[in-house]
């Protein structure tokens, strides 16, 4: 099976080769992961380096879904703001009649400027995903996170193999609702 056999469905050329290639990267570390040749220290430095990876697909391919099933325009925010456009008359510090109108104010989401927390809740708030895989998404982005090493707890020790296990069934059953 060649390499772009493993996210042929994605039809923007450029992701889908990144998918490849990192997937092909995630494969290479997995395999040192498991090598008894290594220190523990070291398998599980590779092993977080393999979620990284993995949740870097993830978020990817929730991203793309995001992209052909509703767009970045339906994505906008819109909110009502009162505008004052002239005070009337001050009735005590805190009241006053004032002549004013609604302004709508219209923010653009940017899919390049997601994250995967962002990605995850706009995909669980428009049906893409079931409450199930967003709490999934969730935990997996946890365990990436912890690279942010100055925001942790508690002292950041080991990656394990049920780690692995937990992201990479986040991921392929990610991957399969992107092919459906």
């Amino acid at each position: 099976m060649s390499e772009e056999a493993n996210f042929a469905f994605v039809n923007d050329t450029i992701l889908r080769r990144n998918l490849d290639i990192t997937f092909a990267h995630l494969v290479e570390l997995f395999s040192l992961s498991e090598s008894s040749k290594y220190t523990d220290t070291l398998r599980s430095s590779f092993r977080k380096t393999v979620i990284i990876y993995t949740a870097s697909i993830v978020e990817a391919l929730l991203l793309w879904m995001l992209k052909q099933r509703i767009g970045e325009e339906a994505l906008a925010r819109r909110q009502t703001i009162f505008k004052v456009s002239k005070v009337i008359y001050d009735i005590n510090p805190t009241e006053r009649i004032v002549l004013g109108k609604d302004e709508v104010k219209v923010e653009r989401c940017r899919f390049e400027k997601l994250n995967l927390d962002q990605v995850n809740d706009l995909c669980k708030e428009h049906g893409i995903i079931s409450d199930s895989m967003f709490k999934d998404v969730d935990r997996v982005r946890g365990l990436r996170n912890r690279l942010h090493i100055s925001t942790l707890a508690k002292v950041e020790e080991d990656y394990s193999k049920d780690d692995l296990e937990f992201v990479f069934s986040v991921a392929r059953a990610v991957k399969n609702l992107a092919r459906a």
